[in-house]
């Protein structure tokens, strides 16, 4: 009787089976199964694109909160100097220097030489004797060679005397180049990395839209309101810039940082200079490309777009590879331009210049992102960075200017020769990028340099070690265990035991004077040491030490 009880039900079950197989294979009850109302897909879809739309713009709304904290009386001071220098170089480019070409054009190209001398010797301050950049000193410095400028170009922008005009123009870079410096040391001294963005591609735009809507005085006029934004520069960024500029004047220098922490610092080679000066070729050639009475061709273009790559920076999406899409837009721009720019020899439109325009300063913008953004994860690279870029741009500047001059004196008398120029130089600017920068990326700059702490002397050292023992006792724990890293990491006899020096927290400089070496020697050393280990500055391979048992 079990039995069959259990045969009924086996086949029961197997009955039911069949019956659910053939519903689920009858095409009706599939189709009627699958099929959903046309309101049903609507409202679902509508759901979908409504819940999209409120994350969207939640994330507008917090960015805007995050944008509107950020905006601190130092972001607006920031904001408010690059109004001041946008104003200064406008008036410069637009005013006194279109007089002067009246009578000793080549002073133009000289005076930007002379800020990129300035800039470089800036440069080897910064990085080789930093306590030289006091700021009380540079100060009355900077504003002592305004004062000097304004009386030595007043004269001779009057009587038009060629060598007095030079050199009022050494003292004007005197002091617009401390003043420049200051702007960057006072960003990277915000109090966070949106202050500082909101700063810069806010400042930016509005300055080329408060020089659009401002009339060129004469330049009697222009040459006082030149000194008078560099002096206020100075002034208003005295303060702003203090952190950043005390911390980098008060401990090692750059130079003998590197040795020890090469990779929180750019070498000067990197391709980020050569690009710079690639990219500021086409601003040489953009400033005088088609210029009207010796001044450069405007266009309200700019500041329009300009403003919306502000507005995208801030509002777009923050995509980590943001810094390369911009350099992206800022290539194709400039091609362009240099594409168009035969054909504006004989109408003397701006279209030319404005596309190179929007580039130049777009790539400005994103040049001087980067070098804030290397400068707060390690801020004695800052300055070093910050002026090599901006002496590379000064050289940059006078080539193309110099192109751009070559084609104005022939595009009337032969246009060929001229379009040639411009070939040439869109040849020379794709070359450059096609060869050199395929793989360069701007985030990959920022995100490869290491921080650094300047303090990670002996004394940090020591206290890393402390719970070793003393005295003796610590000073062996540190070489026994460097001896044991250096013997897994596979170091040579001298690179452990420049290891264990920097272990204890000694510096390149230590090393240099110990072994009687020269500073590569070191540099080379350090590189293979943190290499083999896998770590990249002095303080990871202290805290690799410490760890160690």
């Amino acid at each position: 009787m079990r039995a069959k009880g259990q045969k009924r039900g086996n086949a029961t079950r197997q009955t039911n089976q069949r019956e659910k197989l053939a519903r689920t294979r009858d095409p009706h009850v599939e189709s009627r199964r699958n099929t959903r109302r046309p309101n049903e897909i609507g409202k679902t879809t509508s759901r979908r694109t409504g819940s999209e739309e409120t994350r969207a713009m939640g994330k507008v709304r917090q960015r805007l909160a995050d944008l509107r904290e950020a905006l601190s009386v130092g972001t607006m001071l920031c904001i408010g100097t690059f109004l001041l220098s946008a104003c200064a170089g406008w008036l410069l480019n637009g005013s006194v220097y279109a007089h002067v070409a009246e009578y000793c054009g080549i002073a133009r190209e000289v005076s930007t030489l002379f800020s990129a001398g300035l800039f470089l010797v800036l440069f080897f301050v910064a990085s080789r004797k930093p306590e030289a950049l006091d700021r009380r000193i540079m100060a009355v410095v900077s504003l002592g060679s305004l004062i000097t400028a304004l009386l030595v170009l007043s004269f001779a922008l009057k009587l038009e005397d060629g060598p007095s005009t030079v050199l009022g123009f050494l003292f004007l870079n005197i002091g617009s180049v401390w003043a420049a410096s200051l702007l960057a040391l006072a960003l990277a001294s915000l109090p966070s990395p949106l202050a500082m963005t909101l700063a810069v591609v806010c400042g930016m735009p509005l300055g080329e839209v408060a020089v659009a809507l401002l009339p060129m005085p004469s330049f009697e006029v222009g040459l006082i309101a030149i000194t008078a934004c560099d002096a206020l520069m100075i002034a208003l960024l005295y303060r702003g810039s203090a952190p950043a500029l005390d911390r980098l004047t008060g401990s090692a220098s750059a130079a003998d940082l590197e040795l020890a922490n090469p990779e929180s610092f750019l070498r000067p080679t990197h391709a980020l200079f050569v690009c710079a000066f690639v990219f500021s070729v086409a601003t040489g050639y953009e400033l005088t490309l088609n210029e009207v009475a010796h001044a450069p061709v405007s266009s309200d273009l700019v500041s329009v777009v300009l403003v919306g790559v502000a507005l995208w920076m801030l509002l777009g999406s923050q995509n980590d590879d943001k810094e390369d899409t911009l350099f992206s837009f800022s290539v194709l721009l400039v091609i362009a331009g240099f594409l168009v720019a035969p054909f504006t020899f004989d109408s003397g439109l701006p279209s030319a210049n404005a596309l190179q325009r929007i580039g130049v300063d777009s790539f400005k913008m994103l040049t001087l992102l980067v070098v804030l953004s290397v400068g707060r994860r390690n801020v004695f690279a800052l300055l070093p960075t910050f002026t090599l870029v901006r002496c590379m741009m000064a050289l940059g500047t006078d080539v193309g200017a110099v192109a751009g001059h070559t084609s104005n004196d022939l595009a009337s008398a032969n246009a060929q020769a001229a379009a040639l120029i411009a070939a040439i130089s869109l040849f020379a600017f794709i070359a450059f990028l096609w060869i050199g920068f395929r793989k360069f990326s701007f985030a990959d700059t920022i995100r490869g340099v290491a921080n650094v702490n300047a303090d990670a002397g002996a004394s940090e050292a020591r206290d890393s070690f402390a719970d070793s023992g003393a005295g003796a006792s610590a000073e062996a724990s540190i070489e026994e265990r460097c001896a044991q890293l250096g013997a897994e990491g596979g170091l040579t006899e001298r690179e452990t035991e420049i290891f264990a020096m920097l272990a204890r927290g000694r510096n390149g400089q230590y090393v240099m004077d110990h072994y009687v070496i020269s500073r590569n020697t070191v540099k080379s050393h350090v590189k293979h040491i943190y290499a083999k280990l896998g770590v990249h500055s002095q303080q990871e391979l202290i805290d690799l030490v410490e760890r160690y048992e």
